[in-house]
């Protein structure tokens, strides 16, 4: 192997270095955001579960007063 080639190689070899550098960034970069959006979906679910669990209780108390209000009509009739 001639030192031309050897320097070729080592270009080579540098480059594929920093590249594989930057893949090891992005993946650092994308698992941190794929940590955060994570976190953000618990949060979501979570207050989807509650406004689940409001809207489920306001629909019984419109079923009571229904009630009360039917119950109170046959009484008058």
């Amino acid at each position: 192997m001639s030192i031309e080639s050897l320097g070729q190689l080592e270009s080579r070899l540098q480059n594929l270095i920093d590249k594989l550098e930057l893949s090891r960034m992005e993946v650092e970069d994308l698992r941190s955001a794929n940590t955060r959006l994570e976190e953000e979906n618990i949060q979501l679910k979570q207050e989807l579960s509650a406004w689940g669990e409001r809207v489920t209780a306001l629909l019984g108390k419109l079923d009571i007063v229904t009630e009360e209000e039917t119950s109170e009509q046959e009484a008058v009739a």
